[in-house]
C-alpha cells in the first residue's frame, strides 16, 4: 500500500521528547510526514534508508554534537538543515552557519512562526543546482545528477532537460509513494509560480517516452488517479 505524501517529508532529530510530541503533531496537521530520531548516530544511518526533504535539528543538552551531524551530511545531502537553539550568542550561531546549517532558529518560537518556518523551507528545498544533487539507481536505471541524465542498462545515456530531471530525481527520491500533484508542482517550479498540473502533465509524458520500454503502458512512472504520480522500481521476476 502506498503512502501519500502531502507537503513534504521532514527529518525531526532531538533529544526533548515534549517538542518532539508537539512539533510532530503540528506538522502532521499541515499534511506533513515527519520522521523522528533521538540521536545523531541514528540519522547517519535512517538518510540512506528514508530519504527526507528538511532535517530539523533542536538540541538542548548537546551543540556540539549538532554541528557534528551537520558536518558529517552536508557532503552527503543538498537539502536544507534547521537548527533551533536556545541562545543568541554570536559566537555560538557562526559555528553553526560553518558547519553548514541553512538557518538557526532561536527559541522559544511560537507555533504559528514554526510552521511557517518549515514550509518556508520546503519550497526552498529544491531551489540547489542540479549537480548538487545525489545520483540514484534502481535496478539497471541510473540517474546521473552531475551530467543530468538518465541511463538504463547498457544503453547510451539520454539527456534530461532541467525540469525533466527535476521531476524524476523526486520521485525517485521519493519511491512508492504517491506525490500528491500539487506537491510535486510546488517542490519543481518552486516559488515563480509558472508550473501547474498541465505542465507536469507533459513533462511526466516526455519522461515516459525516455524511460519506459512502453510509454502507453508505464511501469516505472505510474499515476495515482485523483492523487498523483509515483515511481515504482521494477519488481525481479
Amino acid at each position: 500500500m502506498s503512502t501519500r505524501l502531502l507537503n513534504g517529508r521532514i527529518l525531526l532529530v532531538s533529544d526533548d521528547p515534549e517538542a518532539n510530541n508537539i512539533w510532530v503533531y503540528l506538522l502532521a496537521q499541515k499534511g506533513m510526514e515527519v520522521l523522528t530520531a533521538d540521536s545523531a548516530s541514528k540519522v547517519l544511518t535512517q538518510f540512506t534508508q528514508d530519504p527526507f526533504d528538511l532535517l530539523v535539528v533542536n538540541y538542548y543538552f548537546d551543540f556540539n554534537e549538532a554541528l557534528t551531524l551537520s558536518r558529517q551530511l552536508r557532503p552527503e545531502i543538498a537539502n536544507p538543515i534547521l537548527l533551533f537553539i536556545g541562545t543568541q550568542d554570536e559566537s555560538v550561531l557562526l559555528d553553526a552557519y560553518e558547519a553548514g546549517i541553512d538557518e538557526c532558529i532561536v527559541k522559544p518560537i511560537s507555533h504559528r512562526l514554526f510552521t511557517a518556518k518549515i514550509t518556508a523551507w520546503l519550497r526552498r528545498s529544491w531551489t540547489v543546482p542540479t549537480e548538487a544533487l545525489d545520483h540514484l539507481q534502481f535496478d539497471a536505471l541510473r540517474l546521473d545528477s552531475a551530467q543530468r541524465q538518465i541511463v538504463i542498462g547498457q544503453d547510451a545515456a539520454i539527456k534530461l532537460t532541467n525540469l525533466e530531471f527535476r521531476v524524476l530525481h523526486l520521485l525517485m527520491s521519493h519511491r512508492g509513494q504517491v506525490l500528491d500533484t500539487n506537491v510535486i508542482v510546488d517542490r519543481v517550479w518552486g516559488h515563480t509560480g509558472n508550473g501547474d498540473s498541465i505542465l507536469l502533465k507533459n513533462v511526466i509524458y516526455r519522461l515516459r517516452r525516455k524511460i519506459e520500454a512502453n510509454p502507453s503502458h508505464p511501469r516505472l512512472l505510474q499515476t495515482v488517479p485523483g492523487e498523483g504520480y509515483t515511481f515504482r522500481p521494477l519488481e525481479p521476476h
